[in-house]
């Protein structure tokens, strides 16, 4: 398999994927899939590329990196390993949303707490504001509940853990918290 993970992270700033996009074409390399945010002022992607002619990583590194380096960005590629995606296990989609006052060790306790019931997030998304001058952390987690890990337990675990740091907490199936936000 001639596939690799690229990832570039910096200083937000336009033309990123298009230098980025520019250099692997350059290398006969073509972008199967790509995730990309920007967290306050910095830019973050992972991408997965084909190499079907097998490119040195070394050398597109190189291009990218040297490219990529006067705007303040730097990129890591490493080789792709599996073969094939995992089978996934049996399991229902849940979202959980927290509210509160900010508070060190809180994402830690949180996520523990998923990881407990061997629930796995399959995006998360944290974001700070400002209430009353004072910092208000609302985090979104997806997760994936195995089928034999009960709704119940999941929402108990949550409210426990939630109540030890002051948050309010919700846990929705995907479909319902989609439903409701539709609205």
């Amino acid at each position: 398999m001639n596939k690799f993970v690229l990832s570039v992270i910096g200083k937000d700033k336009p033309g990123i994927l298009a230098k980025i996009s520019t250099i692997l074409f350059a290398h006969g390399c073509n972008i199967e899939d790509v995730s990309q945010t920007i967290l306050q002022t910095e830019f973050a992607s992972i991408f997965i590329v084909l190499n079907p002619e097998g490119h040195p990583l070394d050398t597109i590194g190189a291009a990218l990196n040297e490219a990529l380096g006067g705007m303040g960005l730097s990129a890591h590629l490493s080789p792709m390993t599996s073969a094939a995606a995992p089978v996934p296990a049996q399991s229902q989609p849940f979202v959980i949303t927290t509210r509160g006052v900010d508070k060190p060790g809180t994402i830690s306790a949180v996520t523990t707490a998923i990881a407990s019931l061997a629930c796995n997030v399959v995006n998360f998304r944290a974001i700070i504001t400002q209430e009353d001058g004072v910092d208000e952390m609302i985090m979104i987690f997806e997760v994936d509940m195995p089928m034999g890990v009960d709704h119940r337990q999941l929402r108990q675990v949550m409210q426990q853990v939630c109540a030890g740091f002051g948050l309010d907490v919700s846990v929705q199936h995907r479909e319902i918290f989609e439903t409701i936000h539709r609205v």
